[in-house]
């Protein structure tokens, strides 16, 4: 099943099909994580850059990736040859996206007025994906015009029970 969207997408798509069949996933996983720490500004530059030749760029990315899995240095030799290795990062990040939506852990920003715990994160944590029947990964922020309480987005799901929000709403009762 292909998605629609965009080409890193696609790529991750077929790449993630080549780990189900090669059961190789989460090695594919790792492998792109590192790269993605490791091929980013000036290496991915001068890898793109056209004034080197490509034998040369060729050379230096398979000497630099010898050790990845051969689906990687595959889809790294195809970017490279069709000049698309910019989308490289954007691989890497839509195929984790991917990997995690078919194993059920879905996105999750949670934003308080001030700064809590790690034991208060896990467990807030911990609650949501009770209530929501999904596994979570969260990430906090803090801004402190919430005055209080929280704002969670998981999904494409909003639930603001901040102060702010509470008084706003106040606000609007009592203007009508």
């Amino acid at each position: 099943m292909a998605l629609s969207g965009s080409s890193a997408r696609r790529y991750a798509e077929a790449l993630y099909q080549i780990g189900t069949s090669e059961q190789t996933v989460d090695e594919l996983g790792a492998s792109l994580r590192r790269l993605q720490e490791a091929l980013s500004g000036e290496i991915l530059r001068a890898l793109r850059n056209p004034g080197i030749p490509l034998r040369a760029r060729r050379a230096a990315l398979d000497a630099a990736t010898a050790s990845e899995p051969k689906a990687i240095r595959s889809l790294l030799d195809l970017l490279l040859e069709r000049e698309r290795l910019a989308l490289f990062p954007q691989i890497a990040t839509a195929y984790v996206d991917l990997v995690e939506r078919r194993a059920g852990i879905v996105k999750g920003t949670i934003t308080t007025a001030k700064e809590i715990s790690a034991n208060e994160q896990e467990e807030l944590v911990r609650r949501l994906e009770r209530s929501s029947g999904k596994k979570i990964r969260a990430t906090f922020a803090v801004d402190e015009s919430l005055i209080g309480g929280a704002k969670v987005q998981v999904g494409d799901r909003l639930i603001d029970s901040s102060l702010k929000a509470q008084l706003d709403e106040l606000q609007r009762e009592l203007a009508s």
